[in-house]
């Protein structure tokens, strides 16, 4: 009897001690896991934190970048608008310019083709012949001729006649030099406002 009684008392004494060492392990197990959920908890909050402030920074550099953008758009918009007005400004005025070439073309012109034509007629004149004398004088002395004076007249009208020819040359000659400038200046503006402009284009694609 008192065998059988100590038999299951140590079965008992067994049971409750696998029973006490599964418990201690739960407490350190839960301890354990515990801490682990302490330490995610913290890494969670600070996690949070970090996303909001790049969510911040991600909002604010949107912000920034879509007000650069707008500022380019304007700027890019005034220098469009610029060019464009120096543009018109250029082409009137090189209209103008042209205009007053072709007057002062034509008047130079004209004043060149009047004094060759005096030139011609002055060429083309011939000396009036002497008149008799109504008394019949004696023969007056020989007189030598002067043909060193009209070489000389002659001579004197060519060269003024050759510097007219070259003064008409010479004005044609800077109105197709002007007519080359207002076409070069016409060309050149365009070419260079799209080249100012696209850096700008480029950084506001980027």
């Amino acid at each position: 009897m008192n065998s059988a009684l100590s038999q299951d008392i140590q079965v008992w004494l067994m049971g409750l001690s696998i029973v006490a060492g599964l418990f201690l392990i739960s407490l350190i197990r839960i301890y354990r896991l515990s801490r682990s959920n302490h330490r995610l908890r913290l890494e969670n909050a600070k996690m949070t934190k970090q996303t909001v402030l790049q969510q911040m920074e991600v909002t604010s550099i949107h912000h920034d970048a879509m007000s650069w953008r707008a500022k380019t758009q304007r700027q890019f918009d005034a220098l469009r608008s610029e060019f464009s007005h120096r543009l018109q400004q250029a082409d009137q005025g090189g209209l103008h310019a042209l205009k007053g070439l072709d007057e002062a073309h034509k008047k130079s012109l004209s004043e060149a083709l009047a004094k060759i034509s005096e030139l011609e007629a002055a060429l083309g004149a011939k000396p009036a012949a002497p008149v008799a004398s109504a008394l019949p004088k004696p023969p007056p002395p020989p007189v030598p001729a002067l043909p060193a004076v009209d070489t000389l007249r002659i001579q004197t009208l060519e060269s003024e006649l050759a510097a007219a020819k070259a003064e008409i040359a010479t004005s044609r000659q800077q109105t197709a030099t002007l007519h080359r400038a207002l076409l070069l200046t016409r060309r050149r503006l365009p070419v260079t406002a799209m080249r100012k402009s696209a850096p700008r284009t480029t950084a506001r694609n980027a």
